[in-house]
């Protein structure tokens, strides 16, 4: 498969660093007339994502809106239904907002259950909750296919010391969209984990990671110039989903690939 078709394209947390170079590569992979709608809390980033997506014959939308509120899921899929016309091919929603959490404590830290409560929803509650929502929104139907990519982590198959929040939530979402595509035959997905990232979460991690070894590692891949850029992790995921050959729930590593 050379392209995507005429999608329907729905990225969260697109406005910055891996969901902003998945918009700009997408872009490039579907067809004239295919729709973005762009999610992220920072609007200027995402306005001027927006210009630039404009350029390429494409209808791109913004929602400006935090994903751990229901009105932002409604406002979401109700920007997606205004902007899906009968000609679209291709329905795809990646699930790319997350947060790092609070990485200077370890587990035993963490006795407010507010806090917690708070991380999970942002992290794993709106993740179901949206997909579920964009999935009733574009139900299966003869000629329309349906993918749904969720932005995972070596965290979700492998502990992190003062990492309990983000491996958590991590393996959390793994396990969530493995579920939906045993659940859903028809439905492509895919847990594809990008790698060590040069982004502002990788510059938390290397300065504020509780355990210090971990955070020694972190520093010597950035000073070593041993992190990926956003585009290169990016290229690997599109061609995945361009060959369409992975099975769906599958955990897939930049370096699987």
């Amino acid at each position: 498969m050379e392209h995507l078709g005429r999608a329907l394209c729905i990225i969260t947390g697109a406005s910055r660093g891996f969901g902003r170079a998945v918009a700009k590569e997408m872009a490039r992979l579907v067809k004239p007339r295919s729709v973005f709608v762009l999610v992220a809390r920072s609007g200027n980033e995402l306005r001027a994502l927006q210009t630039e997506l404009a350029e390429s014959d494409l209808e791109v939308r913004c929602v400006m809106a935090d994903l751990s509120q229901m009105e932002a899921l409604e406002s979401v899929v109700r920007t997606a239904k205004e902007a899906f016309s009968g000609d679209i091919e291709h329905v795809i929603l990646v699930n790319n907002a997350a947060s790092l959490g609070d990485v200077s404590r370890f587990s035993k830290g963490f006795t407010n259950m507010a806090e917690v409560d708070s991380y999970l929803s942002l992290n794993i509650t709106s993740a179901l909750c949206l997909t579920a929502s964009v999935l009733q929104a574009f139900p299966k139907q003869l000629g329309m296919r349906r993918c749904v990519v969720n932005i995972s982590s070596l965290c979700a198959v492998k502990p992190f010391r003062s990492w309990v929040l983000y491996c958590t939530g991590k393996a959390a979402r793994d396990m969530m969209f493995k579920v939906l595509a045993e659940e859903e035959p028809d439905l492509r997905v895919l847990n594809y984990a990008p790698g060590p990232l040069d982004t502002d979460m990788q510059l938390v991690a290397r300065t504020k990671t509780g355990e210090s070894s971990l955070r020694k590692a972190f520093s010597d891949m950035f000073d070593e110039g041993q992190l990926l850029t956003c585009e290169a992790s990016c290229t690997k995921m599109m061609k995945l989903l361009l060959e369409d050959k992975y099975t769906s729930g599958d955990h897939v590593d930049f370096y699987d690939v």
